[in-house]
């Protein structure tokens, strides 16, 4: 018995690290003309009924910028242990990255799951984002005086080759 109940505990600590797991960085593929949207709204995903159905709910984030960057323009590099912090969200591993859905705080009280929940969606704050890496270079000045400076700015290479910097917040004087 004593065995078996010291296999069941181990049990219950594997599942439990796997399914609580948040990557330290996501990425998000977006097109130029959402950014203002995104900055003053977040990440934002509403999900149809038949996406419910599917379990396709929540913010579809890949591990790897150049996967993110084949859904738009501009990649977004979201901070997993922001979201991880603030105990809102969780993490559901997908065939690319992960999806990243709000935590259904109806349970907790105590009126039970309801539906609604699930249709009101989940959004990812712009303070979670940390970077934004462009297909190109982008206008810098342009970005900084929209209300981009406090993310670190970056560029895919035109070949092959890093990702490359082009403006880090703390460089301001």
């Amino acid at each position: 018995m004593k065995k078996l109940l010291t296999e069941w505990r181990k049990y219950l600590q594997e599942t439990a690290t796997v399914d609580k797991g948040f990557p330290a960085k996501v990425y998000y593929g977006t097109s130029m003309d959402r950014l203002p949207s995104i900055r003053d709204n977040g990440i934002v995903n509403l999900p149809t009924d038949l996406e419910i159905e599917q379990e396709k709910m929540g913010v579809p984030t890949c591990s790897d910028p150049y996967d993110a960057s084949k859904y738009g323009n501009v990649v977004l590099e979201i901070d997993g242990a922001y979201l991880e912090q603030s105990m809102q969200y969780e993490s559901y591993p997908s065939s690319s990255g992960c999806r990243l859905r709000m935590r259904d705080s109806a349970v907790a009280s105590g009126s039970g799951v309801d539906k609604m929940v699930d249709t009101l969606g989940t959004n990812v704050p712009f303070a979670a984002v940390r970077g934004a890496i462009f297909k190109g270079t982008p206008n810098l000045d342009q970005l900084r005086e929209s209300g981009f400076g406090n993310i670190e700015i970056s560029s895919f290479p035109a070949g092959e080759g890093e990702i490359k910097s082009l403006y880090k917040p703390q460089e301001e004087d």
